[in-house]
């Protein structure tokens, strides 16, 4: 037990005296952290996560990238999990008296079988921390005699790309990880707490007295090219690359709140505590969470990773408004006389290091600001008139503009360079009403290295190519399946893209830990008995994908989707001519089927008996390919047991305003809500701008109780975030809000199978997602019948184990009373 392992660990301190942690039982897990201590003798204390405890070395010399130094490593007691993120002074008189620091953390993993190596004192080991990576080694002394009980071991690194003989990362690199001080300033004599400024928001122009509101929507900017004439009164900030949120305090508490209304004040780890210590009872803040690369600028994908790892301590607050104030409304007060106010609130709160910082601006001319934000790869700016009310939703008041264009283009072909003997430049296009059309050149931003990846990941790609009209006789072409990120000026009267410049591949990646070994339901022979007519012919347009891409990317994909949809009931999309028009919705079984499509009969909601397919077994699900079939929507049921669904589907459909950001929000917050009730919620791409949150459901009621259930858990779900959610259907129900569409649970109707195709451009799948990889997708169209059997084959079917995880649905599934 951890707890017992804790002991020694207890008994050398006073925790009535010491901020230390207690401890407690913790599960496994493989998190790693090195300790800075200043105590009687400064050191550095290693320890590793195992088996509940942190297994800890006191290193006095440190660790060191050159592996020529061998460290003297004294093992400890062991320490709490808790300790992980200790960072304090130890008081006068405790055990390790003096400060200590967080100097670095992150995750490992050992090389070989951990408590063999400790026993056999050659324990190797990799890290993977924001200052120590690769391998490393822990290897045990001889004990002189009379010391057997002293535990020495030496530390030193292995000679892999992450060793740095020429690089002293302890005097590089002194700071905490976690707060960016230097263990010298804990102990720094504490400065007397400035006097806090008055704030009288009474005072301002327009300030209503009144109770807070639970939810102001925010503000948001309109697109401009260029920023506003100086002689208009603009205000003029830096566009950060983050979530929008609007933080809430109320007598003590703090709710962090998403643009699209939903409360995540639970994911952003301990940042709410620094609202705490506002010197305000009630207030609400407008801004945007941010994690800053090494340069200072924000990066959406740092804090996709780092809300994904739990590194809660990387994220930073950037004010820029101030709507209520101890029960004062704002919102119609100038911005100037509300940012004044806000410096106001949080002056000799916030330092270089804060988790709340002030997003400042320049008055005036808004060109120097736009162009030096271009210079160092900045969002762009964001303008607001000075005198302006807060004006909820979309206005005319704050505009954005983008720093470059930045957008993905498809990578349709190259040019070849006999000097440096290959690609000269990617010739790129756009998917226009289906059909691809030029858009010119990239000739820049490659290094070496990355035009040779390009030509291996091209080369495969000639046959079967299309060339577009328009375009220069020198391009070599290539199917349509890669993407690439561009940054350009403008665009020509021809469409063409100025000054382009190569920001890198879209590819997409996928993360699931999961075993990637998997039942081969599809053999040779099966791929074998299928033949493909017309198989060059093109699917919604003359440059889509073929019927054999088509049929391609099913075989390939047939051993992670057959697994969701045999013995199920299915109902098929057919594009027989390869035209979005002539596509048809197919529930019942048709002339020329396949023979080895199994058929059933069964009432249909309105009592009439129906025949209705089945697909059961690989044959019969290669076969459809050759009738047209882009699209497979099974029944959340199996037809063995067809009056007992075991399948729950929650479609989120966004109305119109409603970005991807913002239903994914919409997702996460629905997951922790079914996971309250019990239920263990998956989630998948729908294939389109909506995102399909299934539950396994064990098969105990019938198709009206259970259609009625999934009406009551959408109910209570749209209860918790009434202006985001509806369950009302109409479009004019779901103007700015997610329709949660529960009606897929009624007996015969369907939804996209996992894995299924649908019958759109470029043929985007319904791609199943572990939960950490649906917010790492920006453009959930990268998923398509190109890149996913990619993917898969290295990071395998999140959904893998679904059925393992069904559940009953809980006696109450209603909102709560």
């Amino acid at each position: 037990m951890a707890t017992s392992k804790l002991e020694i660990y207890r008994k050398k301190r006073d925790f009535s005296k010491t901020p230390e942690p207690v401890g407690r039982p913790a599960g496994g897990g493989n998190r790693f952290v090195v300790h800075k201590h200043h105590a009687t003798a400064d050191h550095y204390d290693l320890r590793l996560e195992v088996g509940g405890v942190l297994k800890s070395w006191a290193v006095p010399k440190g660790p060191s990238l050159n592996p020529a130094d061998k460290r003297l490593a004294v093992e400890t007691e062991d320490h709490p999990i808790d300790y992980i993120d200790f960072e304090g002074v130890i008081p006068e008189g405790e055990y390790g008296a003096g400060p200590m620091i967080v100097w670095d953390t992150g995750v490992w993993a050992p090389m070989d079988d951990i408590e063999a190596s400790l026993r056999k004192g050659a324990f190797k080991f990799r890290l993977a921390g924001e200052k120590l990576n690769g391998g490393w080694m822990l290897t045990r002394l001889k004990p002189k005699p009379g010391e057997e009980d002293h535990r020495n071991w030496l530390l030193f690194k292995e000679r892999d790309p992450a060793a740095d003989p020429s690089t002293d990362i302890l005097a590089a690199r002194p700071e905490s990880v976690k707060s960016g001080r230097r263990i010298e300033e804990l102990v720094e004599k504490p400065k007397p707490p400035a006097k806090p400024a008055k704030l009288d928001p009474g005072t301002l122009a327009g300030a209503v007295r009144g109770a807070a509101p639970a939810r102001i929507e925010p503000q948001l900017a309109t697109l401009t090219i260029v920023p506003p004439d100086a002689k208009e009164g603009w205000l003029h900030e830096i566009k950060f690359d983050g979530y929008r949120t609007m933080a809430h305090l109320a007598g003590g508490t703090v709710r962090l709140i998403t643009r699209g209304g939903l409360d995540w004040t639970k994911r952003y780890g301990d940042l709410p505590e620094a609202f705490q210590r506002l010197p305000c009872r009630d207030a609400i803040i407008d801004g945007e969470i941010v994690v800053l690369d090494e340069s200072g600028i924000s990066r959406f994908a740092l804090l996709q990773e780092a809300l994904s790892t739990g590194s809660g301590n990387k994220l930073v607050f950037f004010a820029f408004d101030l709507l209520h104030l101890e029960g004062w409304n704002l919102t119609a007060s100038p911005l100037e006389e509300r940012k004044a106010l806000l410096a106001k609130l949080l002056a000799g709160q916030i330092h270089s290091r804060s988790a709340i910082q002030l997003s400042d601006h320049v008055t005036g001319e808004g060109r120097t600001l736009y162009e030096q934000a271009s210079e160092i790869g900045l969002e762009g700016i964001v303008s607001k008139r000075a005198s302006a009310p807060y004006h909820c939703g979309r206005s005319k008041t704050w505009t954005k503009t983008k720093a470059l264009k930045a957008e993905d283009f498809v990578i349709i072909g190259y040019t070849v360079s006999e000097a440096a003997e290959g690609i000269a430049s990617l010739a790129l296009g756009e998917w226009v009403d289906g059909e691809l059309q030029y858009r010119g050149k990239v000739g820049t931003g490659f290094d070496s290295e990355m035009l040779k990846q390009l030509l291996v990941r091209l080369d495969p790609l000639r046959s079967g190519a299309v060339k577009l009209e328009g375009a220069p006789k020198e391009i070599i072409w290539v199917r349509p399946v890669l993407r690439a990120h561009v940054h350009y000026g403008n665009r020509t009267a021809d469409n063409l893209l100025r000054h382009a410049v190569f920001k890198g591949l879209r590819d997409v990646e996928l993360s699931t830990p999961v075993s990637i070994s998997r039942k081969r339901l599809i053999s040779d022979a099966d791929l074998a008995s299928i033949s493909i007519t017309n198989p060059t012919r093109r699917l919604f347009g003359k440059s889509g994908p073929t019927k054999l891409d088509l049929a391609v990317y099913y075989a390939m994909i047939g051993d992670f989707m057959l697994p969701h949809i045999l013995g199920r009931p299915v109902s098929l999309v057919r594009c027989p001519t390869g035209k979005s028009e002539d596509c048809f919705f197919q529930r019942h079984p048709f002339t020329g089927m396949p023979p080895s499509v199994a058929t059933f009969q069964s009432p249909n909601s309105e009592g009439e008996t129906k025949t209705y397919i089945s697909v059961e077994d690989a044959k019969s699900y290669l076969a459809l390919a050759q009738f047209g079939v882009v699209e497979f929507h099974n029944w959340g049921t199996t037809r063995m047991l067809l009056d007992k669904p075991d399948r729950m589907v929650f479609d989120l459909d966004p109305g119109e305003g409603i970005a991807w950001r913002e239903v994914v929000e919409a997702a996460i917050h629905i997951k922790s809500e079914l996971e309250a009730i019990g239920l263990v919620p998956f989630v998948k791409t729908s294939g389109g701008k909506g995102v399909h949150v299934v539950l396994p459901i064990r098969p105990k009621l019938n198709w009206k109780k259970f259609h009625q259930a999934a009406s009551a858990i959408a109910t209570r779900l749209a209860a918790t975030a009434p202006e985001t959610f509806t369950t009302t259907m109409g479009k004019g129900n779901r103007v700015r809000r997610i329709f949660i569409d529960f009606h897929r649970n009624a007996r015969s109707h369907t939804w996209a199978a996992p894995y299924s195709l649908r019958a759109r451009t470029n043929l985007p799948a319904s791609t199943p997602l572990s939960w950490t990889d649906l917010e790492a997708i920006d453009a959930p169209g990268d998923l398509n019948y190109s890149s996913l059997p990619g993917l898969l084959a290295t990071s395998g079917d999140p959904w893998a184990d679904i059925g393992d995880f069904a559940r009953e649905l809980p006696p109450q599934s209603g909102p709560e009373k």
